[in-house]
């Protein structure tokens, strides 16, 4: 009865060998049409992705590219404004403490200030080019915007 039983046991590996490859190369020809019928769908969706791409650079690069140089041009100006109210507003604090660290104090605060030297000339102002002669300069006008407070 032994034999009969390792006879069935072998039979029934065989088969389920034999099952196992059967269902492999089913398996392996189900994947290659799987592929010849996907391939093509592949390819379709690859040429319509250039398309768009190439639609893309054509639409939207050219109006992009605008708006960056719009905005570049506004940045340049809000820059411009700024570096031009910086300069306005330290134009009141240069023409205060400047005079004093060229020796002038008469001059510190006063809107005719210069200061600037000129080869080894110094031009204070155009009213007093080398500086007022008394203690009080007589045309000396703030450089401070008045408050309107009076």
């Amino acid at each position: 009865m032994d034999d009969w039983l390792k006879q069935f046991q072998q039979e029934l590996q065989a088969a389920v060998h034999q099952t196992l490859e059967q269902t492999e190369q089913f398996l392996e020809g189900l994947a290659e049409q799987a592929v010849d019928a996907v391939a093509p769908v592949l390819d379709a969706a690859d040429e319509m992705a250039d398309e768009l791409a190439e639609h893309v650079v054509e639409n939207i690069a050219p109006p992009l590219s605008q708006a960056l140089e719009e905005l570049d041009a506004q940045v340049d100006l809000w820059l411009c404004s700024m570096v031009s109210w910086c300069e306005q507003t330290m134009a009141h604090i240069h023409q205060t403490l400047t005079p004093w660290l060229q020796n002038h104090p008469k001059c510190a605060g006063c809107s005719y200030y210069h200061g600037e030297s000129y080869g080894d000339q110094m031009l204070v102002c155009a009213l007093h080019p080398s500086g007022p002669e008394q203690d009080e300069c007589p045309d000396w006008d703030s450089v401070w915007p008045q408050s309107n407070e009076d």
